[in-house]
């Protein structure tokens, strides 16, 4: 299995190795330098320049504020039984069974036809023994880290409508055929979310798989949330003809 990871910029200890592979907001060629301004950029650039050439059948693509935490032998051993059903396209640790015309499912508040299982890392203020918030000399509060599970119907599952995209894995066979991440979508927002109709648009399956990752992210959405969803919806709604929620039973139209 090799990994892609999205960065901004490089930092001394992200140096690629033969499995794990950085891919920065800027690429230095020889004539020019490479801007990478999207998730979907940053990934396809992978997919045609490391993922194709190193010909190894399993790709992990995960954000840099995700860590797993499962031995990376236990990882293969279990996504190679997955991709052995050659109907499964795309693997990740939860997700939703239908995805609703709101174009999201995830939050304290998500619908129970969620799946899968994610350890969500955040902040919290810093406490004394009494309750109390910790403060520095300058009056401000001091913030710890935390971290607990999003278990939702937890284990293997691959009756998805998507999954979420701070760790997803792939067979090779399904780039080596043509699957893309779509550049419209800019930022970091839904290029997750659309890999995955697109999977389910050829009749392939969507899956939750048993591992245990830990995200550590603040799930604060960029101020083009709104417009970025917009296009995604757009695009998926003309596809279904209106008919939400999205499923694997799904009918796509031209």
């Amino acid at each position: 299995m090799i990994q892609i990871i999205p960065i901004k910029e490089r930092k001394e200890d992200q140096k690629d190795t033969d499995k794990i592979f950085y891919i920065p907001n800027e690429i230095k060629q020889k004539k020019k330098t490479l801007v990478l301004d999207s998730m979907a950029a940053k990934y396809n650039y992978a997919i045609e320049n490391i993922v194709l050439k190193n010909e190894d059948p399993i790709i992990c693509f995960r954000h840099d504020d995700a860590e797993i935490r499962s031995p990376i032998e236990v990882c293969e051993y279990k996504l190679t039984n997955a991709f052995a059903d050659k109907t499964v396209g795309c693997c990740g640790l939860i997700g939703t069974m239908a995805l609703e015309n709101s174009c999201t499912w995830w939050g304290p508040n998500r619908p129970l036809q969620t799946a899968g299982y994610i350890i969500q890392g955040g902040v919290r203020p810093k406490l004394d023994e009494n309750g109390k918030e910790i403060k520095n000399e300058k009056g401000q509060v001091l913030m710890e880290k935390i971290e607990y599970p999003m278990a939702d119907f937890p284990g293997y599952h691959d009756f998805m409508a998507t999954v979420d995209g701070c760790c997803m894995f792939f067979p090779l066979w399904v780039f080596k055929n043509g699957l893309r991440f779509d550049e419209n979508l800019k930022e970091f927002h839904f290029y997750d979310c659309d890999i995955c109709l697109q999977l389910l648009e050829k009749g392939l399956k969507v899956a939750t798989i048993d591992l245990v990752v830990k995200h550590q992210s603040s799930g604060i959405p960029s101020k083009n949330f709104n417009d970025l969803k917009l296009v995604f919806f757009n695009k998926w709604n003309k596809k279904v003809h209106g008919e939400w929620p999205i499923s694997n039973i799904s009918t796509f139209y031209e």
